[in-house]
């Protein structure tokens, strides 16, 4: 994992993207993907329902997003300048210069295409070139190998005239080139159209096309040279009473066969199957077969090469959470499933997981999953998933909360506490996984249960760091455990402002052994008005002779918090020398004031003798501070860093060169303390090396300390004699 203090990308407001390891989902406020592709630099097009901005009455169906190859949303709209009122936006095509040409029906459902650059301007649009004089319904289009677009679908001439495939050919700058139609024995158009309708259209290898549709009774595919002269066309019986297709069901496969899939009803058993056709490059039937596995609405299938030998189908399967693609051989029978784990709507349509529009190959070796998914508020989202390279899924695409990172900034740090303490006692839904090591959990949103709609109103399930259900002191520990890391959805921190936040030591100098530094908020020219909490980074630079694991800050109780009024946390990083720390009320209540809030605490080493090579300086900074008032309204803060000379060996008092001999040492059961140079010795105390008295006692001539019940470790003596300061570091075993 990178270091807290690592800037990285912000979140958009509008889009979820969550990132991890190579898989990752993209939700965008809309209704749907409708086609999704790769773009030659990587790069990934999609377009559908969607939106830019929170307000669902802003989602159009003709919208564009384009997406990093890690999901990374660079930009989403619908295109500026387009002559249409409204467009809906079937067929998204990556051109080599960087952008994309979208094909869409414009207001009279006439065939229309126009085209983007790279950041998604408009170039050019076809209603000053020509419109297509059939009402197609639908539609969908490809792009050859030279650049052509070829666009086709089903056409309604009326009654006596029946249905046709229309098509159109069209150069890489919108002008049509020709058009030509295909004949379809039928004039029932109710269920013509769906048994008829275009269910896929693909550029293929040779430099031709790939149309598949259906009649009454059979699926059907046809295959077009680059000149558009028809070589070969097949008709593969259903599998099942009822047969049809969707756009985006015809793929081609590495050999130059096709893979047909679509939808099934039995006529009668209240369910739908996924269908799926192997076909060979001259159009014989390979293979074919259902799928069915048990959800209500296992409505199409969407099929796509993996490898060599072996499938994955994709059916809108629903229940438990999760949505399954079935992986198969060669022969398409099934050898295992592949799930997307997703925590969806509990009624109405939202029962469904992911609806699957689209697959798309990645040059990984993965694919793109395109459609639609019901989240908890029920309503759609216009989704793109993307497979690690073997196809399979990380535990958690979407809902993800990382225990820690209780404000869902990316970052496990003391402004986690804030959330905690601003929400302390809110309950709401428990997680399965109540762990608290880094990795993303699934977990339902926290909802307002109780209104006529169902509102995310205030999202807590990442303020609920261990997934118990309820908000309390418990969740800081998952904030202790992970302090430091980051996640991919991160934001970018700042820093600065008028409140004061310095050291106000009570000597000049650290000495060796243990030293303690007030740290203060506020002062009487700037006092804090109004304040929850506060959290800060310190750093140390300069010397080596500082035991940065004995570097802690502690919370004291003062005019900010009480022992009962608080929640805290201190995180060392000993090898970088920072301290991330962090406090936070949790009685929902705004105080001010100002003066000391903590102690730095930390140890100079001196060596076994009492003497130190240590004499150089030691600099203490604030890199880095917040203060939060309750409505998480943030209160500027000014840091300032210090420096102090480290004690140097000239200023140590020896315990040898005083007449004291410390004995044994390491000790196990008894430390003798022999003062053969008949000092005056006020008190003893013995310290760890956070400062901790573990003994502290007057002194006598002779004396001894029983150690045996301490812990094995380093320990500081400290003898105080007429003002001086003498100490000697120990070891217990």
């Amino acid at each position: 994992m990178k270091k807290l203090y690592t800037l990285v990308l912000s979140l958009s407001f509008l889009g979820i993207s969550s990132l991890s390891a190579q898989s990752w989902g993209f939700g965008q406020i809309g209704h749907w993907a409708q086609d999704v592709a790769v773009g030659s630099d990587g790069n990934i097009w999609a377009v559908g329902s969607g939106g830019d901005a929170a307000d669902w009455m802003d989602v159009t169906s003709n919208y564009v997003v384009k997406l990093s190859s890690d999901g990374e949303k660079l930009w989403g709209h619908t295109p500026a300048g387009l002559p249409w009122a409204t467009a809906t936006a079937l067929s998204v095509m990556p051109t080599a210069d960087g952008g994309a040409i979208v094909y869409c029906t414009n207001d009279v459902a006439s065939p229309a295409l126009y085209k983007l650059d790279t950041d998604g301007n408009l170039l050019w649009e076809t209603s000053g070139l020509w419109v297509g004089s059939y009402y197609i319904y639908g539609g969908i289009a490809c792009q050859l190998n030279d650049g052509r677009v070829i666009i086709g679908g089903l056409v309604y001439e009326g009654f006596f005239f029946g249905i046709q495939n229309q098509f159109y050919e069209v150069d890489a700058s919108g002008n049509l080139l020709s058009a030509f139609t295909t004949e379809v024995d039928t004039t029932d158009f109710a269920w013509g159209y769906w048994n008829y309708k275009e269910t896929g259209l693909i550029a293929t290898s040779d430099g031709g096309f790939a149309y598949a549709s259906g009649n009454d009774t059979h699926r059907t595919l046809d295959k077009f040279d680059s000149d558009l002269n028809s070589e070969w066309n097949g008709a593969y019986e259903w599998m099942i009473s009822w047969e049809y297709g969707y756009q985006n069901n015809l793929k081609q496969t590495a050999d130059g066969g096709y893979l047909l899939s679509g939808s099934g009803s039995d006529g009668g058993g209240g369910y739908y199957e996924g269908v799926v056709r192997k076909i060979a490059s001259d159009g014989t039937l390979e293979w074919e077969n259902s799928y069915y596995h048990g959800g209500t609405t296992e409505e199409g299938s969407w099929a796509l090469e993996l490898g060599a030998d072996n499938y994955i189908v994709w059916t809108q399967d629903a229940g438990d959470n999760s949505s399954a693609g079935w992986v198969t051989d060669a022969g398409g029978t099934e050898t295992g499933s592949i799930g997307i784990p997703v925590i969806n709507c509990t009624w109405g349509w939202g029962e469904t997981g992911m609806e699957v529009w689209d697959v798309e190959s990645t040059p990984d070796g993965g694919y793109l999953i395109a459609g639609r998914q019901w989240l908890e508020d029920c309503d759609q989202r216009m989704t793109i998933i993307k497979s690690n390279p073997d196809g399979t899924f990380d535990p958690c695409i979407f809902n993800c909360v990382w225990p820690g990172d209780a404000n869902n900034d990316g970052y496990a740090d003391a402004d986690d506490l804030f959330e905690i303490g601003i929400n302390y006692g809110a309950t709401g839904f428990t997680r399965d996984d109540m762990g608290v090591d880094w990795s993303g959990k699934l977990s339902r949103a926290w909802m307002e249960e109780d209104s006529v709609y169902w509102y995310i109103l205030n999202d807590l399930k990442w303020t609920d760091c261990n997934g118990d259900g309820t908000i309390n002191d418990d969740d800081t520990t998952a904030v202790s455990l992970n302090y430091g890391l980051d996640h991919p959805l991160n934001t970018l921190k700042t820093n600065s402002g008028d409140v004061p936040l310095y050291f106000a030591p009570d000597e000049a100098v650290l000495h060796v052994g243990y030293n303690e530094i007030p740290i203060i908020l506020g002062d009487e020219i700037s006092p804090v008005d109004e304040i929850y909490g506060v959290s800060f980074t310190i750093e140390l630079t300069g010397t080596e002779n500082v035991d940065a694991n004995s570097m802690k800050v502690t919370f004291n109780d003062s005019w900010l918090s009480t022992s009962g009024t608080r929640l805290s946390v201190s995180k060392t990083n000993a090898e970088a020398k920072l301290i991330f720390s962090g406090l936070v009320r949790k009685d929902r209540s705004n105080v001010g004031g100002n003066g000391e809030i903590g102690t730095l605490s930390l140890v100079v080493i001196d060596n076994i003798t009492g003497k130190t090579d240590a004499d150089d300086d030691a600099t203490l900074s604030f890199i880095e501070a917040k203060a939060i008032k309750l409505n998480r309204d943030e209160i500027s803060v000014e840091t300032e860093s210090i420096t102090f000379p480290v004690e140097s060996s000239d200023n140590i008092n020896s315990a040898q060169a005083n007449g004291i001999n410390i004995y044994p040492n390491p000790a196990s059961e008894l430390l003798f303390i022999e003062n053969y140079g008949a000092l005056v010795i006020d008190q003893i105390e013995i310290a760890d090396i956070t400062g901790r008295i573990l003994f502290s006692g007057a002194a006598s001539t002779s004396n001894q300390i029983d150690v045996s019940d301490m812990e094995a470790g380093n320990y500081f003596i400290k003898i105080i004699s007429a003002g001086k300061l003498i100490t000697q570091k120990i070891t217990v075993l």
